[in-house]
């Protein structure tokens, strides 16, 4: 079916849904790309780590149209009915796979991606997803050796203990390994060790005089573009190429980042309004280039920021915006909306960055405000 003829096929696919949804059904049918799936709160998958149900898509293996849409209605009323009756069988829906003593781990890899993208649209956005998340590391496996729970630790072993490299690999190797049907609950227990994202090693960002200072050494004026907006806007790299600037060329202040970005639409107001004029962003002047996802954009922004020989990488700017956040005394529901993230990370990640110069100052502010509450004196007693 062409892309243009899924409005039509769409509207039919609501009117599906909007039955399901009257009769009590509880399944839903959703269509990623020209495929349909059911989404549904089910058990875990044979095999899983988790242990309660959460919402899941199963695969239908049937194509977005008329007859397939019928099938899918079906399959629907079938799923809602074995849930109701709690005698819902995920082995009635899935290929269970043998663990196979001769199947090598190239094998597994090429089974792997298959199922991968049944239960995700293939995009140029997934895609990307997949290779960072996934290949990146599977592809260190030794291609033609049969896959065992040996070779997965063999080669987790290989990476630093307690680093980002050894605590992503170990999450990619249980997906996988679980995939393959190979008990992988010793790469929790004894490999994965202390790192976490949640825990981030102290950086030294930059000053708002530094960060002036970098604008006025980059020659190109798309690229100083480019910068001023990531300085004054928390923006992630990629994001500067899904813009929406017409609230900043008509004189506001608002910028507002669209839907195709990591986190969707968000509208971000500037810390340091002044920034706004001064690196001349009312007039949009993005680089020409050309990426087929997220992944790439960001790529090409920090490739600019060492070619100019900038003094510290992108994301910094994000983490100042940030820091400056807190110095400012912004509500934390309202930092977390403008940086496109949730209160907890905001809290969690970003606080981690406070110098102990922020930490004297929020004690000073808080000590020396008039109305803060006094405590009792031991002499009044």
């Amino acid at each position: 079916m062409a892309e243009q003829d899924f409005s039509d096929f769409d509207q039919k696919l609501k009117q599906v849904n909007s039955r399901l949804k009257a009769a009590n059904i509880r399944p839903r049918i959703e269509r990623k790309g020209d495929s349909l799936y059911l989404r549904a709160t089910l058990l875990p998958k044979p095999n899983s780590d988790r242990t309660s149900p959460y919402q899941q898509h199963l695969s239908l293996k049937v194509k977005a149209n008329p007859e397939g849409l019928k099938r899918a209605e079906a399959e629907a009323k079938k799923v809602g009915a074995a849930l109701d009756l709690k005698e819902f069988d995920w082995a009635d829906y899935l290929n269970i796979k043998p663990q196979l003593n001769n199947q090598t781990a190239g094998e597994w890899i090429a089974a792997f991606e298959t199922d991968y993208f049944e239960n995700h649209e293939r995009t140029p956005t997934t895609e990307a997803s997949f290779r960072t998340a996934y290949h990146h590391y599977l592809k260190q496996l030794p291609q033609n050796q049969v896959l065992t729970g040996q070779v997965l630790e063999r080669v987790i072993k290989a990476t630093k203990l307690n680093s980002y490299s050894r605590a992503y690999m170990c999450h990619a190797f249980k997906r996988f390994g679980t995939f393959a049907g190979i008990d992988v609950s010793f790469i929790e227990k004894k490999l994965r060790g202390t790192y976490s994202p949640n825990r981030p090693a102290p950086r030294e960002l930059p000053s708002d005089e530094l960060i002036v200072e970098a604008f006025s050494k980059i020659p190109n004026p798309r690229w100083r573009w480019v910068y001023g907006v990531l300085a004054t806007y928390a923006l992630r790299p990629h994001e500067v190429f899904h813009l929406d600037t017409e609230n900043l060329e008509q004189g506001g202040y608002i910028l507002k980042v669209l839907e195709n970005t990591k986190t969707g639409y968000r509208e971000v107001p500037p810390l340091h309004p002044e920034w706004v004029d001064q690196f001349g962003l009312r007039q949009k002047q993005l680089p020409g280039v050309t990426c087929k996802n997220n992944t790439d954009f960001g790529r090409r922004v920090g490739g600019a920021f060492r070619r100019y020989h900038l003094p510290f990488p992108p994301y910094h700017l994000r983490h100042c915006y940030a820091i400056r956040c807190i110095r400012f005394q912004v509500n934390v529901t309202l930092a977390a909306r403008w940086m496109g993230h949730s209160v907890a990370i905001h809290t969690i990640i970003y606080q981690a960055h406070l110098s102990k110069g922020i930490e004297q100052e929020a004690f000073e502010r808080a000590i020396n405000d008039p109305n803060r509450p006094q405590p009792p004196s031991w002499r009044s007693r």
